[in-house]
């Protein structure tokens, strides 16, 4: 994505803020990177980010350009507390103080309130908008993780289990002693699950644990509960046959990505993630997947339809980020090869173990129906669910636009502190 031009001034947005100019190398640098990012003239040191439009691209990019110009390492949703330009010339003063790894972010950071710590999904940090975050009380403290090795700062973690350790590690350096209170969104949400699964070891449980629609991840896990599926109730034979027409699917899934990539390999390999050209084809195949189960469930009428929520879905990601290929475009490599290591994790993860403490699950209509069968895997591993369900489809479920799930994580915090567990 390319600069935006300077053709908008500060005068223009009628912002209620009054003029305030930098004072100071690093606040006039910082207005200037602002300045650019936005593409905005005369940007002042008490303008809110988000109140000129900021969102997670402009907030990457913003970060990035920081590292360039003044070579200090910003988490990206600092933003989302420090949301002026003199809000961050002091976080850039303190940085060098601060004990906490960077792949953990203060959201909110000031109340006496027991913390709330959320997992980011497949974009590998959570930057959520300012509606979002008023679904918390203003006293509430908010802290985010950030996959290791976004900034370069250290390598990636290549399992599910050592992420979740390290965050483990992290938000006890925030409140060494607990409670806690944990979520995760989507993808990230079987992270915050591991956490719990680490913690019921040490003899612990978080005091809430809220999961924002997570499904089976595809790999080793998608794997697995297949395999269990194909065992229920079967015979011999019909087992024999269930394994056959599984591996014929493998055989035929193998055969189309060769016709699209020239790659003879099943598309489950996990070998798949290391394949750039086989990567682009999975993540195509799976929007046309999701198309497809749209079109049978009879909520998309027409083809200009389905092309607008093919539209929606690259636009908006999880809901917080406005598109896939912008924000690729403005991390730096070092994040994008974190990423791609945290989605090579999740294709290997596939827990075995049930997690017998209480978890929250705000669930998707279309993921509802499947929570109804004992035998479906998240039943199997998560048996005291409490379910709430919002929107019908997993990105409207997932979003952070506006105050929902925060609202609901915020409530099944409230209620577990006071002991509604």
């Amino acid at each position: 994505m390319t600069a935006p031009s300077h053709d908008i001034t500060r005068d223009t947005l009628m912002l209620d803020t009054p003029y305030v100019a930098p004072v100071g190398s690093k606040e006039t640098a910082i207005a200037e990177i602002w300045s650019t990012a936005f593409g905005i003239q005369g940007i002042g040191v008490e303008d809110d980010f988000f109140d000129i439009g900021g969102n997670s691209v402009i907030a990457e990019t913003i970060t990035r350009m920081i590292a360039e110009t003044l070579d200090i390492a910003l988490r990206t949703g600092s933003l989302v507390e420090a949301r002026t330009v003199r809000d961050i010339a002091r976080l850039l003063d303190d940085a060098a103080r601060s004990s906490l790894p960077s792949h953990i972010a203060p959201l909110r950071s000031g109340g006496a309130r027991t913390p709330i710590f959320v997992v980011h999904g497949a974009a590998g940090l959570l930057f959520p908008s300012a509606a979002f975050m008023d679904g918390f009380h203003e006293d509430q403290p908010v802290y985010a993780f950030q996959v290791p090795g976004y900034d370069g700062s250290r390598q990636p973690f290549d399992s599910v289990e050592e992420i979740a350790s390290e965050y483990l590690r992290c938000m006890r350096m925030v409140s060494p002693e607990g409670p806690w209170h944990l979520a995760g969104f989507c993808h990230g949400s079987w992270i915050a699950f591991e956490m719990a699964r680490q913690m019921a070891e040490e003899g612990f449980t978080p005091l809430s644990l809220t999961l924002l629609d997570p499904g089976v991840q595809e790999g080793k896990m998608l794997n697995d509960y297949m395999r269990f599926m194909r065992r229920q109730g079967k015979n011999g034979v019909a087992m024999a046959m269930e394994e056959l027409k599984f591996r014929s699917k493998v055989v035929v899934d193998s055969w189309r990505c060769w016709r699209a990539t020239g790659r003879w390999i099943a598309p489950t390999d996990p070998r798949c993630y290391d394949i750039p050209e086989v990567w682009d084809y999975l993540q195509t195949r799976n929007r046309e997947r999701q198309a497809r189960a749209l079109r049978k469930a009879g909520s998309i009428a027409t083809k200009q339809e389905l092309t607008e929520r093919q539209w929606m879905w690259d636009r908006e990601g999880e809901g917080a980020f406005d598109t896939e290929k912008e924000l690729e475009l403005q991390r730096t490599d070092a994040a994008n090869a974190a990423i791609s290591e945290l989605k090579r994790a999740w294709y290997k993860y596939s827990p075995q173990t049930p997690l017998e403490s209480r978890v929250h699950m705000v669930a998707s209509e279309f993921q509802n129906e499947k929570l109804n069968d004992p035998n479906y895997l998240l039943r199997r591993l998560m048996p005291d669910l409490v379910i709430t369900v919002l929107g019908k489809f997993h990105n409207d479920t997932v979003s952070t636009k506006g105050p929902e799930n925060a609202r609901i994580i915020q409530r099944i915090a409230d209620e577990a502190s006071k002991g509604g567990q």
